[in-house]
């Protein structure tokens, strides 16, 4: 045998009653063995020393949108601007370095109201007096919500006289789009060449591996990224394992657009099923709730109990898996109870996933045990937007964002994640999170929730492949198992609390081959 040895640090196989190893041989881009060192090491050739650093299996995306975080890399980021004149400064600064021409589109991303000295978004007269010459987006951080300037309104076709869609909301004064109002109209924003749009996903790619990420998702696979997707998949430009899951409500169709990726995956590509939005976010306060929010408002929901129905019952009898985007507790009751009407008729779906869940009532948690729906929590919304979901809900719900202790009570294998591009792929952060449930403003939301460093890890490893189905081959560091690790710094199993989100990780493996290191 010819493998390679991993031994030299702490080694997490997080497989039930096998916490810690010594060394981890691998051959051909598989585990062959776990166990001593000195029982290995006679079939090792090459050694691959930790110098005391720990190991553990490859973190897993539950939820992301990849063509997102690509995309993300040719527009103007203002997720750190802290005021309108760091707006209008970063955007005028792209506009000039990138020498963009008149009449071009300008996007921007990831502004969050909450990080601005004026906290609120800016309204279209101030992106006129940024640019008069281009259509302008500035997108919000949760990719729910949209302002304009008025040539991008004009582009859209957008004026005082257009009717709010259905799910969406149009205020032309401001220049702001929610929800379906947006949503039905990026597939207007024109898409980067083809070239710029590979070396975007190159780099996306790598932004995940350098998280110790493995296997990333397309969180909503939407009929305008098909023909990028063709280009990776015929250039074989995938290294990462992506999961895509298909619009449903719109697109259906897509599900049969890469037949030799259904279920499985071929060049680094697998479709794993169908997704469907039911909400927004409670940031923007579009997620549907059943008790106002502050000021009066309840959110919408996207789909009526009618439209939702026939959508939820053909993935069943397809057998797909159906990832559900619920934010609000309404949007959350109606899952619960669309999904029963179905499952009584025609069975169990497959492997059913309520997305982020951020708003979630005791009763519902017990609810989605018994019906067998597995959570996908964002609980970096703790730190992110806790301070602004304590102004938008109150405390007595704002302590529940997220309710993974309840979760894990109720033995429900929940997993977590960033939602990119809304955040970046940092599972260290995290974990961060789960463990310390700060936010921003050092306030702890909801202690009685908090997890330890262990429980947090596994729902970025082993609950997150059984999400996929993928628990076979992906999660623990298991003889027969695919060579996936990631490697850090420091062990946060020991490191105190505070400190988790500092841990680096120092190197990343997939099948075997060292894709990132430091």
């Amino acid at each position: 045998m010819q493998g390679t040895l991993y031994t030299g640090g702490t080694i997490y196989t997080m497989e039930p009653g096998v916490s810690v190893v010594e060394a981890v041989l691998v051959e051909n881009g598989r585990i062959q063995a776990v166990g001593k060192r000195a029982e290995l090491a006679k079939d090792a050739e090459n050694v691959v020393d930790l110098e005391g650093k720990t190991m553990l299996p490859a973190f897993i995306d539950s939820h992301s949108h990849l063509m997102g975080v690509a995309n993300g890399m040719l527009q103007v980021d203002l997720a750190e601007a802290s005021s309108f004149a760091e707006v209008k400064e970063r955007i005028e600064h792209f506009i000039r370095e990138n020498q963009v021409p008149k009449g071009k589109w300008v996007l921007a991303k990831g502004i969050n109201h909450g990080n601005l000295k004026e906290k609120h978004l800016p309204e279209k007269a101030f992106l006129d007096g940024i640019t008069a010459e281009h259509p302008l987006l500035i997108q919000h951080t949760s990719g729910h919500s949209g302002v304009l300037n008025s040539m991008g309104l004009a582009e859209l076709g957008i004026t005082e006289t257009t009717t709010d869609p259905e799910g969406g909301r149009i205020d032309f004064g401001t220049g702001l789009l929610e929800e379906n109002a947006l949503i039905q109209n990026m597939d207007k924003f024109p898409l980067p060449t083809g070239a710029e749009l590979v070396s975007a996903f190159e780099k996306a790619q790598h932004l995940y591996a350098s998280k110790g990420i493995t296997t990333v998702q397309e969180g909503m696979f939407v009929e305008q990224i098909k023909g990028i997707y063709n280009m990776l998949y015929e250039q074989n430009r995938l290294w990462l394992d992506v999961v895509a899951y298909m619009d449903l409500k719109n697109s259906p169709e897509l599900i049969d657009a890469f037949p030799s990726c259904k279920g499985e995956y071929d060049h680094h590509l697998k479709v794993g099923g169908y997704k469907v939005l039911l909400d927004g976010s409670p940031q923007s306060k579009t997620a549907w709730v059943t008790k106002p929010y502050t000021d009066g408002t309840k959110g919408y929901p996207m789909l009526s109990d009618e439209e939702l129905e026939p959508l939820v019952e053909r993935a069943v009898r397809e057998q797909k898996q159906l990832l559900m985007h619920a934010n609000g507790d309404a949007a959350a009751d109606q899952y619960l109870r669309v999904y029963e009407k179905v499952m009584k008729k025609w069975g169990p779906g497959i492997r059913p996933v309520l997305i982020h869940g951020q708003i979630m009532r005791h009763d519902q948690v017990k609810e989605l045990a018994r019906l067998g729906i597995k959570p996908s929590f964002f609980l970096a919304h703790v730190y992110h937007w806790g301070d602004v979901h304590m102004e938008n809900l109150g405390m007595e719900r704002a302590r529940r964002i997220s309710p993974v202790r309840d979760a894990e009570e109720k033995q429900i294998p929940f997993t977590l994640h960033q939602d990119s591009p809304v955040i970046p792929p940092d599972m260290m952060e995290t974990v961060w999170c789960a463990v310390n449930r700060k936010t921003k403003n050092g306030v702890v939301l909801g202690g009685e929730q908090k997890l330890s460093a262990y429980e947090a890890l596994q729902a970025i490893t082993i609950h997150a492949a059984k999400q996929y189905g993928e628990e076979q081959e992906k999660g623990t560091i298991a003889p027969g198992k695919r060579a996936d690790f990631v490697v850090l710094d420091k062990d946060p199993m020991t490191a105190e609390p505070n400190d988790i989100r500092n841990i680096q990780v120092m190197m990343t493996v997939k099948d075997g081959q060292t894709i990132y290191q430091v």
